[in-house]
């Protein structure tokens, strides 16, 4: 049986925002389909004139791709999809983009709340969600230089899939919905809540004073715990002060206090 029917993509488009979907029963990677059909330059011959948001949704997604070189293991039983949005619609502006992916790594966290009330879900600084101290969903946001306007919003999320087919260290650090609750969720539902969900944090993304921030640090997985972080220059160690306003993890080193920006965590 097929993840998605065809009157589940017709409910999707029905009951959220989207305005083009594109729907494959097995699919590389949706963030990079997205970024090679969506954004590619204005005036190529090729270029697809597409109304968004749009959908790249498929039930199998076999080469996810993670931050940087990391990879996102989806099998069968997971949520995969990504958002494409128009930044000028939506009236964010670029020095703003930087709080896309907190305001989606938020809004996953709000959902996936709703459904499991009993149970503790975090958010781990730029883009992971943890359910039970376990990674539950990542977010990979990404941009093409040729269509800045356009953003690629690629979400994945451990639905109903097992990790029992997992390495040893998958297993030791990620967990889904169904591993902790014992039971199954509607693909078809849980993603039209995600995505009203992301909808409506997105136009947060816009207020001037980021005040969606504030909801954010309810679920900071981080905030006062000692953490290595590499932000691609150098790596840093100190402990987690708070995520500021602006997205900025606020670093207390041994030398005073940090702002970053973007990096990787590699020890909490």
């Amino acid at each position: 049986m097929l993840p998605f029917t065809a009157d589940d993509l017709k409910a999707i488009q029905t009951e959220t925002f989207i305005e083009h979907l594109d729907y494959f029963e097995s699919l590389a990677s949706t963030n990079s389909w997205a970024l090679s059909t969506h954004c590619i330059p204005v005036g190529s011959s090729t270029l697809r004139e597409t109304s968004h948001p749009s959908l790249v949704l498929t039930g199998n997604q076999t080469a996810g791709r993670g931050r940087g070189s990391n990879s996102w293991w989806s099998p069968e039983g997971g949520l995969t999809f990504s958002l494409v949005v128009d930044t000028r619609v939506l009236q964010i502006q670029l020095e703003q983009q930087s709080l896309i992916a907190l305001a989606t790594g938020l809004a996953v966290c709000e959902t996936l709340e709703k459904h499991l009330p009993d149970y503790s879900l975090q958010l781990k600084w730029p883009n992971d969600v943890y359910l039970q101290q376990k990674k539950v969903a990542g977010i990979l946001v990404e941009t093409a230089a040729s269509q800045p306007g356009l953003v690629v919003i690629g979400v994945g999320v451990n639905l109903n899939n097992s990790f029992l087919s997992a390495e040893a260290e998958l297993q030791s650090r990620g967990t889904s919905l169904y591993e902790t609750t014992g039971q199954k969720f509607s693909l078809p539902s849980t993603l039209i809540d995600l995505i009203n969900g992301i909808e409506n944090r997105l136009y947060d993304v816009t207020g001037k004073t980021s005040s969606f921030m504030a909801d954010w640090r309810r679920f900071c997985l981080l905030t006062g715990r000692a953490i290595r972080i590499n932000t691609g220059l150098e790596v840093k160690q100190g402990t987690c002060l708070e995520i500021d306003d602006q997205g900025y993890l606020i670093l207390q080193t041994e030398t005073g206090l940090e702002r970053i920006i973007s990096g990787t965590i590699e020890h909490f």
